[in-house]
């Protein structure tokens, strides 16, 4: 009888950063798991070094499968394995390359050393990417390049990025994490991989109890003692895939209006620098790979004092105008961002819509241009000069259009970028005061009644010795604002609920008073209304529950936003919107 074909197996993908040894840690995995699980070579083959790429698949005998039905297919005795390992991940491999599809255990080769920010980026974008794109369940972070006295603190120090990143958790089903410390023949000491790597990623199920046993010896020897990061396995986590798409509500449209050369994407580089997975909270991150290598670009070029120009970023020297990307909280997208950047030196009637429909209008404006109070002279300069003329016209616009809808009007920031030089000497040339009543001229539809307007003093800074300053607070405030709709949304409901509950209740005492009490069809129906009414209630109490639990949230947020300036129809709005005399932050 002939042997059915081998049954599919488990797919993984091998990947790091040039120098990582992803290609000959592959190798050296299947080497090793081979002692333990009979594999066999079937296709392809191992890299001849650790910087190329390559894929093989493998074959292996199944345990004892059962009896198949009386004229049903015989199940094939063996499964196979097929190992993808990517090249070095570069900027240019990022910024052309996507990973392939269909894989569903990843292995994430990262080294001891130290790295660039930049290079971490590029990592954890091609991890993110290669979870959305296969929908991996699985994963393994192995560190390679420990020295040989290295112990738990030092690997604790190489995983310690990654901690708030694969603290959450991804897609249909669940993710199984493991951090493997590797060592290779006559190398680092550590645990040799094999067996936990390859066999932890999808096909445990299928072991046998020998092999199983083996496996946890395996994994029992990885762990170092006292050191709960040596080998890591990440708890289940109720959280939705990067993979599963943004529900529509998620989605928040910003509209940058100002003039170019404000440093609307300077200051944007300088947010994509500063929001990253390495630390706690939401990251920003581009799906994009010719977005992200820009950006990327952009903030080297400023750090390393270089020209950005199209021979160096490989993109034109002008600014993009539309940019896509996510805020997310480890591998769980919170919003898509659709962020579009327009010059507003002049009519713009085509933005009418656009900012009608955004959730948050950024006014940008450089801090040079108010370096003095405005006088009334100055004030219709600078309104033409900077383009808050024509955002002022939309921002009215937009918020004429709400109140008639009773809708929400879209939150305004003003965002004064290059806060840097209204310093001299270390000090201070205007109060948060004073720069409030200069937008007050600029951009008097900023605030009125119901709009929640925040001052925002930015900096871009230039690297490591001046760090950007106050660049996240306008993506916590896209948070801010996305709490105030859900608030709004659920006002809304409760009072229709209560609406119609009420409705309800006068119908069924109508039918009480206007029919005998002994027809039977009019109990019936007065009973079903009240009933009806009972569950209008209750959805409605529920509703607005929710509504008060944002508001707690939103207290939170108050405390990330103490340095902001936030006020509501011009009125101070929570806990950081004091308008004193305090001055912008300077950088540190």
């Amino acid at each position: 009888m002939r042997t059915p074909a081998p049954a599919p197996g488990p797919r993984l993908l091998f990947f790091g950063l040039p120098g990582d040894r992803a290609g000959e840690l592959a190798a050296l995995a299947v080497r090793d798991a081979r002692r333990a699980v009979p594999l066999r070579t079937v296709a392809g083959g191992p890299p001849a070094s650790e910087a190329a790429a390559g894929s093989w698949e493998l074959v292996r005998r199944r345990p004892r499968q059962p009896r198949p039905e009386p004229g049903g297919p015989r199940p094939s005795p063996y499964k196979t394995l097929r190992i993808t390992v990517l090249p070095g991940l570069t900027p240019a491999a990022s910024a052309t390359g996507a990973h392939p599809a269909g894989h569903d255990g990843l292995v994430v080769v990262i080294g001891a050393g130290e790295r660039a920010w930049w290079e971490r980026r590029l990592l954890f974008h091609h991890v993110q990417r290669a979870l959305a794109d296969n929908r991996a369940q699985r994963m393994v972070l192995a560190v390679t390049g420990l020295g040989r006295r290295a112990g738990a603190a030092e690997l604790a120090e190489a995983v310690r990025p990654w901690a708030s990143y694969l603290g959450s958790g991804v897609s249909a089903g669940r993710l199984y994490g493991v951090t493997v410390p590797v060592r290779f023949p006559g190398g680092a000491r550590g645990a040799r991989p094999g067996v936990p790597l390859l066999w932890h990623l999808g096909a445990d199920s299928e072991l046998t109890p020998r092999q199983r046993r083996l496996t946890d010896a395996r994994l029992a020897e990885a762990r170092t003692p006292g050191a709960p990061l040596a080998l890591r396995e990440w708890e289940k986590v109720d959280r939705v895939l990067h993979a599963a798409p943004v529900p529509p509500d998620r989605t928040v449209r910003v509209t940058v209006v100002g003039a170019p050369g404000a440093g609307r994407t300077t200051v944007l580089a300088a947010a994509h620098r500063v929001l990253g997975p390495e630390r706690p909270g939401l990251w920003l991150h581009l799906p994009d790979p010719g977005a992200l290598h820009e950006l990327i670009t952009r903030r080297r070029a400023l750090e390393e004092g270089t020209p950005c120009t199209p021979s160096t970023t490989g993109t034109p020297a002008t600014d993009r105008e539309h940019w896509h990307f996510q805020l997310a909280d480890g591998t769980v997208p919170v919003m898509d961002v659709d962020w579009l950047e327009a010059d507003t030196r002049g009519a713009r009637p085509d933005l009418a819509d656009r900012v009608r429909d955004s959730q948050c209008v950024v006014v940008a404006v450089d801090a040079g241009l108010l370096d003095v109070p405005l006088d009334e002279g100055r004030t219709a300069e600078l309104r033409e000069r900077t383009g808050a003329g024509t955002a002022d016209e939309l921002i009215q616009a937009a918020v004429t259009f709400h109140r008639d809808a009773d809708g929400l009007p879209p939150q305004v920031v003003l965002l004064l970028t290059g806060v840097d030089r209204l310093l001299r000497d270390g000090r201070p040339l205007r109060t948060r005061a004073g720069l409030l009543d200069d937008f007050r001229r600029l951009v008097p539809a900023a605030f009125a009644p119901g709009v929640l307007t925040a001052l925002c003093p930015v900096s871009a800074g230039t690297g490591e010795a001046d760090p950007p300053t106050g660049v996240e607070a306008p993506y916590r405030l896209l948070l801010l604002q996305q709490l105030r709709r859900e608030a709004h949304r659920l006002t809304g409901v409760a009072a229709g609920e209560e609406e119609k509950a009420e409705r309800l209740r006068e119908r069924a005492e109508r039918r009480k008073e206007t029919t005998s009490k002994w027809n039977p069809v009019s109990r019936v129906l007065s009973f079903a209304d009240g009933k009806r009414a009972d569950r209008g209630e209750g959805r409605a109490r529920t509703a607005r529950d929710a509504a008060a639990a944002n508001d707690e949230i939103e207290k939170l947020l108050h405390r990330d936003l103490r340095d902001t300036t936030v006020l509501l129809g011009g009125e101070p709005y929570g806990t950081g919107s004091t308008v004193g005399s305090q001055p912008p932050s300077p950088p540190p």
